[in-house]
């Protein structure tokens, strides 16, 4: 009714109406027709009317609902594609990480994977470089050092802070006996051969007990137990190490005769106590190491061995009473120390270790014939130009009787020349220890020496004396 208003008044539009016949939603465009009078509406089903636009919008829909479709398996490729890589250099990392600097990843894929591919396996190259060359540093400063040392250098954020602390210690010192003396006519090279050998057996030794090597000087070995690690049974560690490298002097000796070098012979000291250890120099020379009066002490001690021996202080003995089976004990008198101190020679450890040291080679045996010899004083290891004649009436192939005119006080130590029939002092010379004088005949002394070192040439002599001597007593029998 309105519209049919709006015609009449001649009046124009565009309205949504439903269709008159069937009812169906339509639009009804009306206008005027000039002068008439009349009004014209036309009516179009909404559904002829945008016929198009729904075909087109339904082909708009399957259009987008492919490409979406399409996107979405073009997504997944890619993102299969990023991933798979991704997750390859995930795990690459883990084993990365885990330690394994050789793994590589496949320099494929999207120009930016190619490219992050490619700069993991160069970072890969790069590590390797530098674990072989901290390796390399590690391994060349652990010939110096003690392997849990340079781990302490390299890994603590104070490793190479200089201080100490007090800290209860096992001490080993060792020292050849007559090294300096037996290789005085060597050519360098053969000397460094001589005591590259000896050296090699005793660290490795040394490393096998965990010990940390404080000094080599010449044939001279200085060496702790219990730090930097704290080790609660360091003198029984100690103890072992010593009986360890004086039965390896055998192994060693055996090949030094078969290369024509002197017969060696090794004291060792172990001396247990609180010292000071830790870095100790400068900021641009330092080393880890102990010091004290213990130190001292110890060297002392090593003073009074003789080769074949390890001698343990009180303060190690006290620590491992029923483990240690100790032969000699006796009394010396150390400079600087008030009171006479008692030492005690080991000769092994009991269950569960079974350590031993051998009998001490050779009997003592009369001979029928004394040995003529010069017998000079040795004193803060300088030889006296003071020569006394002395003859060798009992012997070993380790030590001897001496009996001379003059005087000779026990510990002191002495070089000793065989005379031939001529009275000329033959090639070589034998460095002794005496551990024992006695009032001889005649006013004279008799005192009875440990030999410390012979000359090549001296103990093919002494073993040919003795084995004679041995001989013509079997005969007898």
């Amino acid at each position: 009714r309105r519209v049919g208003r709006e015609m009449i008044r001649g009046s124009k539009g565009f309205v949504a109406v439903n269709d008159f016949v069937d009812g169906r939603r339509s639009f009804l465009c009306y206008a005027p027709l000039g002068s008439s009078g009349w009004s014209l509406g036309v009516i179009f089903p909404e559904t002829e009317l945008l016929a198009e636009v729904w075909a087109l919008t339904h082909k708009l829909l399957a259009m987008g609902l492919a490409g979406l479709i399409l996107l979405s398996v073009m997504v997944v490729f890619l993102a299969r594609s990023i991933a798979r890589p991704l997750r390859t250099l995930a795990e690459t990392t883990s084993a990365l990480g885990h330690g394994d600097f050789t793994v590589q990843v496949p320099e494929a894929g999207s120009r930016e994977i190619a490219k992050l591919a490619q700069s993991f396996n160069q970072l890969g190259c790069q590590l390797t470089e530098y674990i072989e060359k901290r390796d390399f540093i590690r391994d060349t400063f652990g010939r110096y050092v003690t392997a849990e040392v340079v781990k302490r250098l390299m890994e603590s954020a104070d490793g190479l802070a200089l201080g100490g602390e007090n800290r209860e210690l096992t001490i080993i010192m060792s020292d050849l006996r007559g090294f300096t003396a037996l290789t005085n006519d060597m050519e360098p090279e053969r000397v460094i051969t001589f005591l590259n050998r000896y050296l090699s057996k005793m660290i490795e030794i040394l490393m096998e007990h965990r010990a940390v090597i404080d000094e080599i000087i010449g044939d001279g070995i200085l060496a702790f137990f219990g730090a930097p690690e704290p080790m609660e049974d360091h003198p029984l560690k100690a103890v072992s190490c010593a009986l360890q490298m004086q039965l390896a002097m055998s192994e060693i000796n055996a090949l030094n005769e078969i290369d024509g070098f002197g017969h060696l012979e090794m004291g060792i000291a172990v001396n247990s106590g609180n010292v000071v250890v830790g870095n100790i120099g400068s900021e641009r020379r330092a080393k880890y190491g102990v010091v004290g009066a213990l130190v001292n002490f110890t060297g002392r001690m090593e003073s009074y061995t003789v080769g074949g021996q390890v001698l343990v202080s009180p303060s190690t003995c006290a620590r491992l009473t029923g483990l240690i089976e100790v032969g000699d004990r006796f009394q010396v008198h150390m400079k600087g120390v008030p009171e006479p101190v008692t030492l005690y020679e080991v000769q092994g450890l009991g269950e569960p270790h079974n350590i031993r040291l051998p009998a001490k080679s050779g009997t003592l045996t009369a001979l029928p014939r004394r040995l003529a010899v010069n017998l000079y004083h040795i004193k803060d290891k300088v030889v006296s130009g003071h020569t006394e004649n002395a003859w060798i009436t009992d012997l070993s192939l380790s030590s001897a009787i001496i009996a001379c005119k003059g005087s000779v006080l026990e510990w002191q130590d002495v070089r000793l020349h065989l005379k031939d029939d001529q009275g000329k002092e033959e090639q070589g010379e034998i460095f002794a220890k005496v551990v024992s004088v006695k009032a001889g005949a005649d006013g004279g002394t008799e005192a009875m020496v440990r030999f410390t070192s012979v000359s090549p040439g001296i103990y093919q002599i002494i073993r040919r004396t003795v084995g004679q001597h041995e001989l013509n007593l079997n005969r007898q029998l």
